[in-house]
């Protein structure tokens, strides 16, 4: 199993020892090492945040947070290949709850200060396929189910191994066996690590009308904290990905039920249907999305990138699950175009519960957003803003989620060299 203070060593050392038994080949790399690229990125985030936690009271948070990352890889060499990249996240001014400072009283930001290996892999390409062992990013179809969590300054990497492989025309496979997941909090925080021994396999062919997806990701985790328990999960879907002239559509849904040491006995359901139209000069999208429950349990999504779902201002996130006791309906709306160089997007989003809570209440609000966006030569900005209306709603996720106005402000300012 693969341990995160040990992973930059181990990784050397494989490095090393790939060596020591080509010894005959050095110059070549040599040259491998020395040719290889190395890039930097800058990503400067303002981020504002006010709730309306009780009547006549705001709570508030804002961080203006630097990540510096840097990385390296080598040329390949007989079908060898390595990686490594640094990140660095610095705080300039604010105040917020950084999910480790311990200033609860403010809002929360979830940017820790800190510096870490963000990845470290040796790959291998070979018979239409590549193998990559060490810590490295993971994504699979639109984040849903495994993701990186890029938004946040500090991103989720795994510590895994990895193979994929398209040796049939048409036919993508990838497996993944996960040992850890080095979550967002950093090195700090005592949930920054999520020891797991978990497999995911996720297989996709295209046909002339669109790529089906099908997967199983089995999640088992080590760790005894009982929130990371909850993650013992299996989940089995399939996904329908077409395009129709200027129509696009995905149709997907999942089975999940709880496995290993899960405190929870529980089946339940995913199911997403969403379009988008392309009418010149504007594309309008919509959708559905439902996270089902049942009495003892409800569908997770421990892994995802949950900021790209049920809006932006991430108020049913419930530490990280992506989801809460009752279930949750999403129904959305998009409108988006582009002028003068400038990318706009309006986002609209009225989000249910799939069963009543105590109260007898189904409402959990809605959303409004919107975000611009340009970018020149290396260079790429971003402004950003949501808006969460609670309206009348009472406590959900068992009476641990109290609902309330929310609004977020984020400008971001991106180098890539």
């Amino acid at each position: 199993m693969l341990k995160k203070k040990s992973l930059s060593s181990a990784v050397s050392l494989g490095l090393f020892a790939a060596a020591a038994q080509t010894t005959f080949a050095a110059e070549s790399i040599t040259e491998a090492l020395s040719q290889g690229e190395a890039h930097l990125n800058l990503r400067l985030r303002y981020e504002s945040v006010a709730e309306d936690v009780a009547a006549g009271g705001n709570k508030t948070g804002d961080a203006l947070t630097l990540k510096t990352r840097v990385n390296y890889k080598t040329d390949g060499f007989k079908g060898f290949s390595g990686f490594v990249e640094f990140d660095d996240v610095s705080n300039f001014a604010g105040d917020s709850n950084d999910s480790v400072n311990g200033q609860v009283s403010e809002s929360l930001i979830a940017d820790p200060v800190g510096s870490e290996v963000n990845q470290a892999f040796i790959s291998y390409s070979n018979w239409n396929s590549e193998f990559k062992y060490g810590r490295q990013r993971l994504t699979y179809d639109n984040h849903r189910f495994v993701g990186h969590v890029g938004w946040r300054q500090n991103e989720q990497t795994y510590d895994a191994f990895t193979a994929a492989n398209s040796s049939v025309e048409n036919l993508k496979l990838n497996y993944a066996h996960i040992a850890n997941v080095n979550r967002i909090f950093g090195e700090a925080s005592a949930v920054g690590d999520t020891e797991m021994d978990s497999h995911l396999l996720n297989a996709s062919y295209t046909l002339p009308a669109g790529t089906v997806t099908g997967y199983a990701y089995l999640l088992e985790t080590d760790d005894n904290f009982a929130g990371f328990k909850r993650m013992d999960t299996d989940t089995y879907g399939i996904r329908w990905q077409g395009v129709v002239g200027d129509l696009a559509y995905n149709v997907e849904y999942a089975s999940q039920e709880s496995a290993g040491n899960n405190p929870a006995d529980y089946s339940s359901d995913y199911m997403l249907v969403e379009a988008s139209y392309k009418l010149a000069p504007l594309t309008l999208g919509l959708g559905y999305e439902a996270l089902g429950a049942d009495k003892d349990g409800f569908f997770i999504t421990p892994l995802a990138t949950l900021f790209k779902f049920q809006g932006w201002t991430d108020m049913f996130l419930n530490k990280g699950l992506g989801n809460i006791s009752e279930g949750i309906n999403d129904t959305y709306f998009t409108v988006g175009g582009a002028a003068l160089g400038v990318n706009w997007l309006l986002a609209y989003h009225s989000f249910e519960s799939e069963q009543n809570n105590a109260a007898g209440d189904s409402d959990l609000g809605s959303e409004l957003g919107a975000m611009v966006t340009k970018s020149w030569g290396p260079y790429s900005a971003e402004l950003r803003y949501a808006s969460y209306c609670a309206g009348d709603s009472t406590a959900f996720n068992g009476g641990g989620l109290s609902l309330t106005d929310t609004e977020k402000v984020w400008l971001t300012l991106s180098a890539n060299f």
